[in-house]
This record gives structure tokens, C-alpha cells and sequence, in this order.
């Protein structure tokens, strides 16, 4: 009984390898030697080119994973990281604590990129200014296997007035090959961020989520939060965590969005012309976005070549009202028409309108030269026909 139990866990074993690896080569076959970096604060970086032939994948099946092998000499806690850079990409930055260290020291990069064939890499190692060195070996390697390849970004609305909820959005995509369960942090306190992040707490919606997510499909997650603070915010990233076909337990995290607070005004005019001959008409448009009544003055300059130029106006609450001006007579020259909204405090501008008045009569030097010839023409025809009368 015993000896059958081994037999099928020996036999599940073998299913479960086969069934994740299916084609893997060292970084020392495409030319790649072992990237040493011993100095510390700076950086060193090798770029190699990586391809994997399409009869390959036709007959293995699979998707790309780039296994680093990696050492940290007397590590500390300081700003040390590996990163890679594909097809001169933004980098992806990892951490020491990215790595799964056993014997070796392993961090895992999803490389779907080389599906569309030759794909350069750029691997830098930058060293801290407490750890001893640091070094990527040669017989890191590159591989295909029956795994979900995943991303993670975060995204929030770009714009958000003062007092208002902002909508953020994780997304989460499975390109690979494998479902896998998941479990995303969607407020993630970035400790080695380069620069400021600040945090928000989420007023509605969860602060993580746990699911499945399969070959292809992408998932969204929705939650908000809520601003008390004007000004441009680098806001948190999320974190999603899993365990991928190693047995590793790996996370990834998504970018940082950005986010402008700022103050919502009570009112919104512009001012629209309806036509362009005497007497002109002008649209006013005025958009209340509080949700409470708006009383005011609106009055459209210059005052003297409007009729009615300053009326009293009432807005309800978040709603939009039209009011019609119309001009005077407008002699030749140039004018610029624009509305101003007062209430007790404030003051509220729209936009400019150029308006250009010509003066389309003819000039009187014009009209005695055309009188002239006409005259002359007459004079003219009066001697033809005396002396054809003779």
C-alpha cells in the first residue's frame, strides 16, 4: 500500500514538472557573462539579444519566463536592485526581497514580448550604497512553460474637484497559458518609492480582492477615494501576489498614477455668438455644478453695444441656464464681447469673442469716379449719334 502511495506521488510529481517546463536554455547561450557590479553607487548593465525560433514554440507550446540568478554580497537594506529593460522599455525594478533565494538567489520576469520575435534585453545591476556587491550569473535562463503571464497597472481619474470621490482602477491580465489564483492589494505602501507617495484611505469599495483569473481574461477593480487636499498627488500602487509555477511565492507592483485636486467653481460661463449681422445675437451659457441655487448678476461687455447688457439670473442646483443678448447697431471697428457672473463674493469670467465691423459702402471718390464715367459715356454716345444724324 505503502509503495503504491510513492508510485503516485512520484507519478503526480512527474506530471506536475512536465506539465509547467517545457523548453528552458541558459543566458550564456545567447552570449551573456556574468554581470558584476562592486562598486557601490553605481550602475552596470548588459543588453543581449534574446529569441526563441517559432518552430519552438509551435512544438513546445508555452509562455516565456527570464529566470535571474542573482547573489547579494553582505547585503543591507539599502537602494541595491536588479532591473530589465525590454525593447527599451521603461524599467521593471526588483528589489532583493523580490528574489526566492534557496541555493541561488531567483527572480522571475514575464517576457510575453518574445512571441514577436528578436527581443532585446537590457539587465542592470545598481548597488547601494551599504551592500558589498552584487552579481547576475550566466546560467540565469530562459524558458517556456505552462503559466499564466501576468500585468498589473493602476489608473485613477485625472482630475477630481476638492470634496469629490476619485475613481481608481486596478486591471489585471492572465496572456499566459495557466488560470491561477490571485490576491491584489489595491492600496500598497511603497517604503523605496524615489519619490513621495501619498496615500488615501478607500471610501467605498474593498481594500483587496482574492480570485481566479484564467488564460486571457482581464480583470477590473474598482474602488474610491476621497481627497481633503488640494494639489498634484503621486498616488500609491497596488500590489498582487500569487504563486507561480516554481512554487515561489512571487508579487508584482503596478505603477504609480498621478492625480490633480482642485477646486470645483460654483459657476461656468461661456458665451457663444448666434449670428454675425446687425443686430447680433449672443448665447450665454451658464452651468451651475453645485447642488445648491445660484443668484447673480451676469452682465457681457462692452456694456454700450449690448441691449439689456446686465439682467439679475437665478441657476438651479446643478442644472444650466441660456440667456440671449442681443447688440446694438455696431459701427465700423473691432469689438470683444465677453460675459462676467457676480454673486456677493465672487466673480466668474467666460470666454472672448472677437468681432471685426466693416464698413461695406463705397468710398465717395469711388462714387464720383463711376459718375464720371457714366457721365462721360453719355457725353459720348450724344456725339456718336449727332454726327451719324448728319
Amino acid at each position: 500500500m505503502k509503495l503504491i502511495f510513492k508510485t503516485i506521488l512520484i507519478v503526480a510529481f512527474f506530471i506536475l514538472v512536465t506539465s509547467a517546463f517545457a523548453y528552458e536554455v541558459p543566458l550564456s547561450e545567447f552570449g551573456f557573462t556574468k554581470l558584476v557590479n562592486n562598486i557601490n553607487f553605481t550602475k552596470s548593465c548588459k543588453e543581449l539579444t534574446l529569441e526563441i525560433p517559432q518552430s519552438t514554440f509551435d512544438s513546445e507550446g508555452g509562455a516565456a519566463i527570464l529566470s535571474l540568478n542573482s547573489n547579494f554580497y553582505d547585503y543591507s537594506n539599502d537602494t541595491s536592485y536588479v532591473s530589465v529593460s525590454i525593447n527599451g522599455a521603461e524599467e521593471e525594478v526588483i528589489w532583493p526581497e523580490s528574489f526566492s533565494c534557496t541555493t541561488l538567489c531567483t527572480a522571475r520576469v514575464f517576457l510575453p514580448e518574445i512571441k514577436l520575435g528578436s527581443t532585446k534585453v537590457n539587465i542592470c545591476t545598481v548597488l547601494g550604497g551599504k551592500t558589498k556587491g552584487m552579481e547576475v550569473l550566466e546560467d540565469s535562463t530562459l524558458g517556456l512553460y505552462n503559466t499564466p503571464v501576468l500585468s498589473i497597472t493602476n489608473s485613477a481619474t485625472k482630475l477630481v474637484y476638492l470634496g469629490n470621490r476619485a475613481k481608481m482602477t486596478t486591471t489585471v491580465t492572465n496572456s499566459g497559458t495557466k488560470a491561477i489564483m490571485i490576491r491584489v492589494q489595491f492600496i500598497h505602501p511603497d517604503t523605496r518609492a524615489a519619490v513621495n507617495i501619498t496615500s488615501f484611505d478607500i471610501v467605498e469599495g474593498e481594500s483587496y480582492a482574492v480570485t481566479t483569473i484564467s488564460p486571457g481574461e482581464t480583470k477590473n477593480f474598482d474602488y474610491y477615494i476621497k481627497p481633503t487636499v488640494l494639489g498634484l498627488y503621486n498616488l500609491p500602487s497596488a500590489a498582487m501576489f500569487f504563486k507561480n509555477v516554481f512554487g515561489e511565492n512571487q508579487f508584482m507592483i503596478s505603477n504609480h498614477p498621478m492625480m490633480s485636486v482642485q477646486a470645483q467653481k460654483q459657476i461656468e460661463v461661456s458665451l457663444i455668438a448666434v449670428n454675425d449681422s446687425d443686430p447680433r445675437t449672443f448665447k450665454a451659457i451658464i452651468k451651475n455644478n453645485l447642488d445648491t441655487l445660484f443668484t447673480g448678476v451676469i452682465t457681457v461687455s462692452p456694456q454700450t453695444s449690448i441691449q439689456n447688457a446686465m439682467q439679475s439670473i437665478e441657476v438651479l442646483a446643478n442644472s444650466e441656464k441660456e440667456v440671449l443678448f442681443q447688440s446694438e447697431t455696431l459701427a465700423t471697428g473691432e469689438y470683444e464681447f465677453f460675459a462676467t457672473i457676480r454673486d456677493t463674493n465672487n466673480i466668474f469670467s467666460s470666454n472672448k469673442i472677437e468681432v471685426n465691423v466693416q464698413d461695406n459702402s463705397l468710398p465717395i471718390q469711388m462714387i464720383l469716379a463711376i459718375v464720371g464715367i457714366i457721365a462721360g459715356a453719355l457725353i459720348f454716345a450724344w456725339i456718336y449719334f449727332l454726327s451719324e444724324g448728319k
